[in-house]
């Protein structure tokens, strides 16, 4: 029997997953926190990252259901788009910018003025923004020059932990895809926009090499293997972006729509084939199995949930309680809840709002307000997303953080008016892994993998009654729309 290892290094914390390889049951998980951070400076020490990983591979491995030298394959997911900056020999030069840093939104408009909005959508495949590992490169050229003279190499904080694993620099190409400087039609990076950045930089020997799906070129180092007690010809793979991760873990189809809220707020459905958003308003990205991803991600999610349970006193189970005992009427609070900005719309500097306050507003009223406050935007994201894919009559899956909430389910259901499903998946980013992990070590292609571990449904939640949310969504949308008290741009840069 193999045993496969899979790794979710996220802003929160590092989470470790060993599975059958065969099988994909679960054998054992292990948990190790990271330090918190909040934009718009949002930054974390990668070998942090690294220590968080052994901790948690520790005590994963420490079960005695694990025999360690059964482990076959490891393979790492990561938070997108950080930018991690390396001298030659791997070391670190300075804390990563993190997927939800806003200092580089300066940077994101000279861009995007430079080379316009239709070259980034046609050549990269998304419109950029402040959350693009591009943008940040150009903010450390331009704030910290001698840290950018030091760089030579930058990579994605999952392709740190894969180098630290294997003293290999890759990627994978939806890893590259979260960039802004590599082409999603192509497959290949686009050095035009690095050299706009700097052209004495020799980009090629900068970057990590991409490698293919199940391309089988890594092995781990021999030091790393005695130090966490495995074995010498353990492999390892390519790694990806933890929401490419999720989607192999959670089982995604072409036409499903997986609305996964945690930390970020990230709604994405599965593609076969390239379809580009001329508008710019969601991603084109790969996946981590050969097809797209069409996405859109949001920087505010079940933190402001616990926000507003802890200025209610209350328990998250009883503000839950307190949101699903209102109904939405003309008297209805509504909330924009851009609490740090928000990624999708591109509001860097966007601070939360709520309106409509009124004698009759309530607990209830309130909580429920701060619910759909999270949830409005993404029902947005998903009803344009549903217009710009050929298929979209596929599942609605909910994970993450808020798939545990008996309130995020029902209330997301309710505002659908579809059926939410919710999977026997606790952690999709390390379940994808494993997944990826299962292919390199079986010789199988990581789309029959995926197949193989589809997760049984534990939960199908249907709307409570049919309602006519029309009105509740244009005033959502008059609310969001209210730019009065934004953060200053100067000082959020600072």
């Amino acid at each position: 029997m193999q045993l496969v290892v899979g790794v979710d290094s996220s802003t929160q914390s590092c989470k470790v997953e060993i599975r059958e390889a065969l099988s994909g049951k679960l054998i054992s998980f292990g948990v190790s926190p990271h330090e918190t951070t909040f934009p718009p400076q949002s930054e974390q020490d990668p070998e942090m990252w690294w220590r968080s990983f052994q901790v948690a591979f520790d005590d994963a491995s420490s079960s005695p259901a694990v025999d360690k030298s059964l482990i076959a394959a490891i393979s790492v997911a990561a938070q997108c788009h950080g930018m991690v900056t390396l001298d030659e020999y791997l070391n670190v030069i300075r804390p990563a910018k993190l997927w939800n840093d806003t200092q580089s939104a300066s940077q994101s408009d000279d861009l995007l003025s430079r080379y316009g909005r239709e070259y980034f959508i046609n050549q990269v495949g998304s419109l950029i923004g402040p959350s693009f590992t591009v943008t940040k490169i150009a903010w450390l050229k331009e704030n910290e020059p001698e840290n950018f003279e030091k760089m030579k190499k930058v990579c994605l904080p999952h392709d740190f932990l894969t180098a630290r694993l294997s003293n290999r620099l890759v990627t994978d190409r939806a890893g590259a895809s979260c960039t802004g400087y590599f082409s999603v039609k192509e497959g290949e990076w686009i050095f035009e926009i690095l050299d706009g950045i700097d052209n004495d930089k020799d980009w090629p020997n900068v970057l990590p090499e991409v490698l293919d799906l199940e391309e089988v070129k890594l092995q781990i180092a021999s030091e790393v293997a005695n130090k966490l007690g495995l074995k010498k010809d353990v492999l390892v793979g390519p790694g990806t972006g933890d929401q490419m991760s999720s989607s192999l873990g959670l089982g995604a189809r072409e036409g499903d729509f997986v609305f996964s809220i945690g930390t970020s707020s990230v709604v994405f459905t599965v593609a076969n084939d390239i379809r580009i958003d001329k508008s710019g308003v969601a991603n084109l990205m790969a996946d981590a199995s050969g097809k797209y991803l069409a996405i859109t991600v949001g920087l505010n999610g079940t933190k402001v949930t616990d926000w507003a349970a802890e200025i209610m006193n209350c328990s998250l189970e009883e503000i839950g309680n307190l949101a699903l005992e209102a109904d939405i009427d003309d008297l209805s609070p509504v909330v924009s809840a851009y609490f740090d900005g928000e990624r999708t719309p591109n509001l860097p500097y966007a601070t939360g709002t709520i309106a409509g306050l009124n004698s009759m507003t309530g607990r209830s009223g309130f909580a429920r307000s701060i619910f759909d406050g999270v949830l409005l935007p993404l029902v947005k994201n998903y009803q344009f997303l549903e217009h710009l894919v050929k298929k979209p009559q596929g599942r609605i899956i909910l994970t993450g953080g808020a798939s545990k909430s008996l309130a995020y389910r029902q209330i997301l259901a309710d505002l659908l008016q579809r059926e939410v499903h919710v999977l026997d998946v606790n952690e999709s980013s390390a379940r994808g892994a494993c997944i990826q992990a299962a292919a390199i070590s079986l010789g199988k292609k990581v789309s029959q993998v995926v197949e193989e571990w589809q997760p049984e449904v534990v939960q199908v939640v249907s709307p409570r009654k049919t309602l006519d949310l029309q009105n509740y969504f244009n005033r959502y949308k008059e609310c969001s729309a209210w730019r009065g008290l934004d953060r200053d741009p100067e000082r959020a840069r600072t």
